[in-house]
């Protein structure tokens, strides 16, 4: 008989574990969601979504409690309901229930009474942690988790898809082309990448290609030395990866950033922000890309040149590391890293 597996509040960037679960595992999934996740949902075998808008908790409850589930894995403890669901189950499934994170540790107020109140709110309502990385990490600890408590690796790309793009093409004529993917917002940091860009006299034929939406965007148009594309969807995403030769991520604040993994997959070498999430795990300073601090106008502008003067050769094999860096953490290993728990 099939285990059973739950998902409370399912958004888009879980479907490549949920595939992974009933495609390798043969798991049967039922996951809630909310309005605001509504587009998207996989069409898959033996998974089931209701949304929960509509329902009272107490009815949420009952369902899962019949549904008998090996294991919950909720979104995140942001949700009054959730929480209240989470410490009922807690006590009557006597199975692990989990929370995702990718919320870093900024020590703000509402961080600090978080956890405070921890050992009376939130470990009465999650056993496990499932932390995107390092900087998550330091959180759940400070949530009062034990090491053994918090497992790793809850975020991961689409290893199969981003490591078709080839790095053999880039020894014939390595493109020199910057790229930037993602939204056109305030914390981003747009604004530095661009300072840091326009600084530099010499680019030596490099260009940089801002690709997204947001509401900043029109502001960068009259800008002659970026270009500007629209949002794409992955198979447009993955040409203009092939055609690029290092991703830029200026984030002022990034809980993790995906777009991170998926250029090191590329073979992308990178310049980001020491504040990612993303970054400790595949950005090494010097190995394939540069750290720089965020909103440092100067350490961007020294980054991107350090890359502008690299050859060909040393270019190639910066893309061999990235994508030795990102081959660690896959889909593979972020759901087998969440069933050591059953």
């Amino acid at each position: 008989m099939k285990s059973v597996f739950l998902i409370i509040d399912y958004v888009p960037h879980q479907v490549l574990t949920i595939r992974k679960l009933i495609e390798d595992h043969e798991y049967d999934i039922l996951a809630y969601h909310v309005a605001r996740f509504n587009t998207n949902i996989p069409v898959l075998d033996n998974f089931v979504t209701t949304d929960y808008k509509n329902k009272q908790k107490e009815e949420i409850l009952a369902n899962i409690i019949s549904y008998n589930p090996d294991i919950v894995v909720v979104a995140g403890w942001m949700i009054p309901e959730y929480v209240w669901i989470a410490k009922k189950l807690i006590k009557i499934l006597k199975v692990p229930i989990v929370s995702y994170s990718d919320t870093q540790w900024y020590g703000t107020i509402r961080q600090r009474i978080n956890a405070l109140i921890s050992p009376f709110h939130i470990k009465k309502a999650f056993t496990h942690i499932w932390v995107a990385g390092l900087y998550q990490f330091e959180y759940a600890r400070k949530l009062g988790y034990a090491k053994q408590n918090i497992i790793l690796n809850s975020l991961t790309a689409d290893v199969d898809l981003f490591s078709k793009i080839n790095l053999e093409v880039k020894l014939e004529k390595y493109p020199k082309n910057f790229i930037y993917i993602g939204r056109f917002s305030a914390e981003k940091g747009l604004d530095i990448l661009i300072k840091g860009w326009d600084a530099i006299s010499d680019k030596k034929d490099w260009t940089l290609t801002l690709i997204g939406d947001g509401i900043l965007k029109d502001s960068f148009r009259s800008n002659k030395s970026i270009i500007i594309k629209d949002y794409m969807n992955q198979a447009e995403l993955i040409h203009e990866i092939q055609n690029s030769g290092c991703l830029i991520l200026p984030s002022l604040k990034e809980p993790w950033a995906l777009v991170i993994h998926e250029a090191a997959v590329s073979g992308l070498p990178i310049v980001c922000t020491d504040i990612c999430g993303a970054a400790p795990h595949f950005v090494i300073n010097g190995y394939n890309g540069f750290k720089v601090k965020a909103n440092d106008i100067i350490e961007m502008k020294q980054a991107l040149i350090k890359m502008i003067n690299m050859n060909d050769n040393e270019l190639y094999v910066f893309s061999c590391k990235s994508r030795e860096l990102g081959l660690h953490i896959t889909p593979n290993i972020s759901i087998n890293s969440l069933l050591q728990l059953i």
